[in-house]
């Protein structure tokens, strides 16, 4: 039990992480909310943890945060980055 809520805490940090990265790098003029930069960050945190750690090997006792965990919610937080920096449309010209 303890190694899941460590697990969790860590993909919420993990994600957090991500989400404030890419609201601090976002131009002013389309800076999303804080709130909804953190929870994109999270959301996909927890989804390439999860997905890594099906595709992966899985840990002894049933450890969550694998080696293919770790880098899946990398990747996710990555991904939130990458999502909050991407212009949603061209400016005019």
């Amino acid at each position: 039990m303890q190694r899941v809520v460590i697990g969790v805490a860590a993909l919420v940090l993990t994600g957090a992480v991500g989400g404030l990265a890419g609201l601090l790098l976002a131009p002013r003029r389309r800076r999303p909310a804080p709130s909804t930069a953190v929870l994109l960050g999270v959301v996909l945190a927890f989804a390439g943890g999860f997905a890594g750690y099906l595709a992966g090997p899985k840990g002894a006792g049933g450890a969550f945060l694998t080696g293919p965990a770790w880098v899946g919610a990398a990747a996710g937080a990555l991904l939130a980055l990458a999502l909050l920096l991407l212009p949603l449309r061209r400016p005019r010209a």
